[in-house]
């Protein structure tokens, strides 16, 4: 696949910078591999620079003996061996006062995008330029979704709702006959469902009981698992995505009772959490059709908000949510204002979750999630059929 340079530039330019330097030692800067379109598999032991200015040709810097690891890229090729060759090769395209784009993140805000070591970073700054964080060119080069990943995204995203439905159904119907049935049983279900409707996931699905459910990473095996009984409090959340080259990910959760009634103090906690995600969504729409810019951090504060005024700040244990691209956790903007302070700008053909919980330790936790994609016009869409809008009464 060939590197569209004048893109590239074209982003550069808008940020007004001077150019966007790509480094990788060993395979540390994977994002730059990514967008270079180096495999991963490569044999990379030696250092490589491939400096892209705002106008002009590229720049290779590559060592001798790996001199091929670029040579798929266009632009002028250096090659170095010792130290002092190095120094001149880059002394040759870093100009004193230059802004330079690297995979940099200050006081490691971002850790997603520190792929730049210390030392690198004090050897490059000798040279004279300002160093800024590539956040946002990431986000505009390698966290954009094609017309084709969003065409065959969709159906994905409806398959992920009927297949979360399906398996509170199974729960039921293995419940009214009288069978015992435990996390891991439905986990194997909604992967058999994968497997028939011929989409994939990295990771089996959570499916979490009670206490649980309140483990946000909690995962049920062959050997550990818990039995799922009247009256239990049931969370599912499940990823997925087509078997398409570059499909792109869709990615929710849902929780259920098992009961026909359910008890108050579900019903409490979820509306929080349903209302926070709300008040996330209502915030990148609202600045959207204002043509305002909007950033992950502002959008976990929007949800965060409605639970911490609801008295459960110290239950809400990680971010709001995470972009979504050819990776389920992708390089765009995360929103983020707890782990960390995610300050790069939510842009059009970008997709990213929305899962804001309260989790009660030893109790039961909740999660809801749905996957937000932005229209090049700015319309901004949940991909998914629905929002899960009340607890599923799944013995209803």
């Amino acid at each position: 696949m060939a590197i569209d340079i004048s893109k590239i530039q074209s982003i550069i330019t808008s940020k007004a910078l001077d150019g966007w330097l790509l480094y990788d030692f060993r395979g540390m800067n994977e994002l730059a591999l990514e967008i270079l379109h180096i495999p991963k598999a490569s044999h990379l032991t030696r250092r490589f620079f491939y400096f892209i200015p705002a106008n002009g040709t590229p720049t290779k810097i590559v060592n001798g003996i790996e001199a091929d690891n670029l040579r798929h890229l266009p632009g002028t090729e250096i090659r170095y061996s010792s130290r002092e060759s190095l120094d001149a090769a880059l002394k040759s395209i870093l100009i004193s006062g230059q802004k330079i784009a690297m995979e940099y993140s200050p006081m490691n805000a971002i850790p997603y995008l520190s792929k730049l070591d210390a030392g690198t970073y004090q050897y490059l700054s000798g040279f004279g330029i300002d160093i800024i964080c590539s956040g946002d060119l990431i986000t505009l080069f390698n966290a954009t979704w094609t017309k084709e990943q969003y065409d065959d995204n969709k159906p994905v995203a409806a398959a992920l709702v009927e297949i979360v439905k399906d398996a509170f159904k199974y729960i039921k119907e293995k419940t009214v006959k009288g069978e015992s049935l435990n996390e891991y049983e439905v986990q194997c279900f909604i992967m058999n469902e994968f497997e028939r409707r011929n989409i994939e996931t990295d990771f089996p699905p959570i499916v979490g009981v009670n206490e649980n459910s309140a483990n946000p990473h909690y995962e049920p095996t062959a050997k550990e698992h818990k039995p799922i009984n009247k009256g239990d409090f049931v969370l599912i959340d499940l990823w997925a995505k087509s078997k398409m080259a570059n499909a792109v990910w869709a990615d929710i959760t849902w929780c259920g009772y098992m009961g026909s009634e359910i008890p108050e103090k579900y019903i409490k906690i979820f509306n929080i959490v349903k209302n926070a995600r709300d008040a996330a969504f209502d915030l990148v729409s609202q600045r959207f059709a204002a043509k305002q810019p909007v950033m992950g951090w502002e959008l976990d504060n929007a949800a965060r908000t409605v639970i911490a005024d609801a008295g459960y700040a110290e239950y809400y244990i990680h971010r709001t949510g995470h972009s979504i691209t050819t990776e389920v956790h992708g390089s765009g903007p995360h929103l983020d204002n707890f782990e960390t302070k995610d300050e790069r700008l939510i842009s059009p053909s970008t997709s990213f979750s929305i899962e804001p919980g309260i989790y009660l330790r030893g109790d039961f936790g909740v999660r809801n999630e749905i996957d937000v994609f932005i229209h090049e016009d700015g319309k901004v869409e949940f991909t998914g059929p629905e929002k899960q809008e009340e607890l599923f009464p799944i013995l209803k």
